[in-house]
Formats: structure tokens, C-alpha cells, sequence
């Protein structure tokens, strides 16, 4: 790694490969570290050996950075000038997109045109609206059940309460009627006016 002292900006250089950031150029460094640990321990000269070490790399994921599929092609080279055919190689996985491109270029013209964020408002507004609808529907429901089971008049009992009422009047009088006149039978009373009759002294 080298730093550009001239602009003040660090530069991650490893291998001839100029990376952006220092992880990048850390992973660089283990790839590197790699190559040169399969090349001391392994004295592939045979195709068979050489196979056997691309396979295990790619299968493994050893490589991480350009620096290690570079190895790698250079395996696949020897492979291919030892006799092999593309179609008995198993190819370089690159996990990394050469494109730069946004989230606009993977939706068709009329997702473009069309943004996403009134859609999402729209099924909010039809979810509020749904549920404010069946809360003002348990409320109802609610109300009704109280105003038939109340006991106080209102628009719907009142016919009921008002004749249950009399008609407890009603026995309420008739009973003390029939008190009144077992009382004056004791009392020998024989009464024939009424209470509201005038008896005409002062």
C-alpha cells in the first residue's frame, strides 16, 4: 500500500491493483498471501494437479479480489495449452457487478414513470378507511344495544316502558283500593262518597 502524499489522499495499492477503500485492499493482500502459499506448497506440474487446485479454489471460494481471479486464470491457461477444452472447466465466478447502474434501470418504463411512495399512501388510506369503517360499525351496533336494554325512555322503548309503567300504576292502585276498603270494613265504615266529593261543612 502506498500513499499519495502530493494530493494528501491515500491510495490502496497492492499487486499493481489500485483499490478504493483499505478492506478492499486487506483482502487483496490475504489473496496474494494465498497465491504464494499454494505455489510453495503445491508443485503443480501435472494437468491433473493444476485441475485439482483451480477446482478446490473456485469450489471453495478462496479468491476474493482481482488479484486472485488473475491466479486463477492463469491456471485455466495452463489447463487449456495442457489440453483441456473450455467445456471440462468449471469458469471463474466473478461475484461483483462490472455495471454501475441504479434501481430506476430494473424497472420497465411505466414503473418509471409511475413512483411507488402514492401507492403505498393509497393502501394506507384504503386500510384507515376500512377499519375506521367497521370501528364506527362496532360503535353502532354498540349504541343499539344500549338504547334497547336501557331502562330510561328513548326512541325505541318508550312505547314499553310507558305501558309497563302504567300497568304497574295500574296494580299499584287496584291494591290499595282493596286495602283501603278491607280497613273500612274492619273499622265499620261504609263509605259511599268519594274523597273528592264536597260534604258541604267547613
Amino acid at each position: 500500500m502506498a500513499a499519495d502524499e502530493g494530493k494528501g489522499k491515500e491510495k490502496f495499492i497492492v499487486g499493481g491493483y489500485e483499490f478504493l477503500s483499505e478492506n478492499d485492499a486487506q483482502k487483496a493482500s490475504m489473496d496474494l498471501s494465498k497465491i504464494n502459499l499454494l505455489e510453495a506448497r503445491v508443485k503443480a506440474s501435472r494437468p491433473v494437479d493444476i485441475k485439482a487446485v483451480y477446482e478446490k479454489s473456485i469450489e471453495n471460494k478462496i479468491f476474493k479480489t482481482p488479484i486472485g481471479w488473475e491466479y486463477l486464470v492463469g491456471l485455466r491457461r495452463k489447463l487449456l495449452e495442457s489440453g483441456y477444452k473450455e467445456e471440462d472447466l468449471i469458469p471463474i465466478p466473478l461475484n461483483v457487478s462490472m455495471t454501475r447502474h441504479s434501481a430506476m434501470d430494473s424497472l420497465n418504463v411505466k414503473q418509471r414513470i409511475l413512483p411507488q411512495e402514492p401507492k403505498k399512501e393509497a393502501n394506507f388510506k384504503t386500510i384507515f378507511s376500512i377499519i375506521l369503517n367497521i370501528v364506527l360499525l362496532i360503535l353502532v351496533g354498540v349504541m343499539f344495544y344500549i338504547t334497547v336494554t336501557a331502562e330510561t325512555d328513548n326512541i325505541i322503548n318508550y312505547r314499553k316502558n310507558i305501558t309497563n309503567r302504567y300497568a304497574g300504576w295500574e296494580q299499584e292502585l287496584s291494591d290499595r283500593e282493596k286495602a283501603v276498603r278491607e280497613a273500612e270494613k274492619r273499622l265499620g265504615i261504609e263509605g259511599t262518597k268519594g274523597y273528592d266529593e264536597d260534604t258541604g261543612t267547613n
